[in-house]
């Protein structure tokens, strides 16, 4: 086959990779998965068979996914009423796609929620002392970089919503909760480190408030930014930093 078809094959396959990405949200909470995967993999530094194990079963999600996603679409073309035959056919695909994420749930929970794992984490968490001083920066870098692609997961495939504005997660918030949190592992063993994460999350507070003063948000909104500003520190700042 000439190289200018493989492209072509290649450019099409891209094209509805996107298309499924914009047009389901249900693709892009999958999406978000498969990066949170790979951040999480660097941060735990899982080896080649748990990264390729964890990574089969995303995959298998998604894929999944976009096989029901076909196969909604040609069941509305050919049949435009209601016919139990094709309730039954869209029923049993969406089957399909519970079965691969409940398998990947699973396989992610023995791997990632391994008891010593988790008590590492809470030992980081309670004591905040550090064995390597550089994984501060890259606990910072990671967090950003995390929080960064959820906003935008959440808001992709939204015309009216920009990065930082509108959609199903307030930006604003979530931007200043994880820096009110991330001030508070970086202070960790200072003389004034509860007053100034204390001011940090004061701060943080009146931003969420001008949000709903605003109306640019809902109360449900700036609560999901407020819980996911403070969660993705938490968990990247636990696991990557090892404590005495």
């Amino acid at each position: 086959m000439p190289l200018r078809k493989w492209a072509a094959s290649f450019r099409h396959a891209f094209e509805g990779l996107l298309d499924a990405y914009r047009s389901q949200r249900h693709m892009r909470v999958h999406f978000f998965f498969m990066v949170l995967n790979g951040v999480l993999a660097m941060v735990y530094k899982l080896n080649a068979v748990e990264v390729a194990i964890v990574t089969i079963c995303v995959a298998l999600v998604v894929f999944a996914e976009m096989v029901n996603t076909v196969i909604e679409a040609m069941l509305n073309i050919v049949c435009e009423t209601y016919h139990p035959i094709t309730r039954f056919a869209k029923d049993v695909a969406a089957g399909g796609v519970l079965v691969t994420a409940l398998n990947a749930l699973i396989v992610a929970g023995l791997i990632y929620g391994n008891p010593e794992r988790i008590g590492r984490l809470r030992q980081v968490w309670v004591t905040g002392e550090y064995v390597d001083a550089s994984a501060l920066p890259r606990a910072l870098v990671m967090t950003v970089v995390l929080l960064l692609v959820t906003i935008t997961a959440a808001k992709v495939g939204r015309p009216q919503a920009s990065v930082l504005e509108g959609g199903s997660v307030s930006g604003h918030t979530a931007v200043a909760f994880c820096l009110a949190t991330t001030v508070f592992f970086l202070v960790r063993g200072e003389v004034y480190c509860w007053i100034t994460t204390c001011l940090a999350f004061l701060v943080a507070m009146l931003v969420a408030q001008l949000r709903l003063h605003d109306r640019a948000h809902r109360v449900r909104t700036v609560i999901y930014g407020a819980l996911l500003g403070i969660a993705i520190p938490l968990i990247v700042f636990g696991l990557l930093a090892k404590p005495r």
